[in-house]
């Protein structure tokens, strides 16, 4: 029943009279369907929404375009900025790393016054004395083939004016076995000659198979004859 009704609604054709407006005869009859009226606009409607949304987005992407423009260039600025951020932190880096190298080296060069102070205050301090005074001996390795000493010798009073001498250094091993060290110049006697104070540093040459621990250091005076001895640890053993 509904079917025969939409049928007749919109599929059966409708007879159009077209009259002549002068005459008032009918001039053409048309057969129309409901359905053939209804799909014209509709494709008329459906036409205009096409058009008005192909239209939306060209108008969107003028309307856009200078906002684009304008975030490209701040982006490019922000960039810029950054690159001259990071230069100035380079070369803040490159200036306090430079300023602490100055640094470490004044404090080197203030540590090694201050040393150099306290020796030369020993040494005053020695002259009071008399006689042939060892006032420091260090050794210490260097890797396993060679040891290196420093004496510091000081003649204490007013005469004689000068004094002379030898020094020689043993190392004894743990079996009690001594060896006298090669000094400078494969010396087994290393010569002093003092007014007021000299300084006897060098290498030591070792060719053992053990790795003493200490050294036993003589002093002898220009006759042969023993003035001191002292005994000191050799610094950094090897492994």
């Amino acid at each position: 029943m509904i079917r025969q009704r939409l049928h007749q609604l919109f599929i059966k054709p409708r007879q159009v009279m077209i009259l002549d407006a002068q005459s008032g005869k009918p001039a053409r009859n048309l057969n129309l369907r409901p359905i053939s009226i209804v799909a014209v606009f509709l494709a008329v409607a459906i036409s205009s929404a096409l058009l008005t949304i192909q239209s939306i987005p060209s108008n969107s992407n003028r309307s856009l375009l200078p906002q684009h423009l304008q975030l490209q260039r701040q982006h490019e600025q922000v960039l810029e900025r950054l690159a001259e951020a990071n230069a100035s932190n380079e070369l803040k880096d490159q200036q306090l790393e430079t300023l602490q190298q100055q640094m470490t080296s004044e404090q080197e060069q203030q540590s090694e016054l201050s040393q150099r102070l306290h020796m030369l205050e020993s040494i005053l301090e020695a002259r009071k004395a008399t006689g042939v005074q060892l006032l420091e001996a260090s050794a210490s390795w260097v890797e396993t083939d060679s040891i290196r000493y420093s004496f510091t010798l000081v003649k204490g009073g007013s005469y004689p004016r000068r004094v002379s001498g030898s020094l020689t250094v043993i190392a004894q091993s743990p079996e009690g076995e001594k060896i006298t060290l090669q000094l400078n110049k494969q010396l087994t006697k290393l010569p002093y000659r003092i007014e007021t104070h000299t300084f006897l540093r060098g290498l030591a040459h070792w060719d053992q198979a053990w790795f003493p621990e200490k050294l036993q250091v003589i002093v002898f005076n220009h006759r042969g004859k023993e003035l001191l001895q002292t005994e000191l640890s050799i610094e950094g053993a090897p492994k």
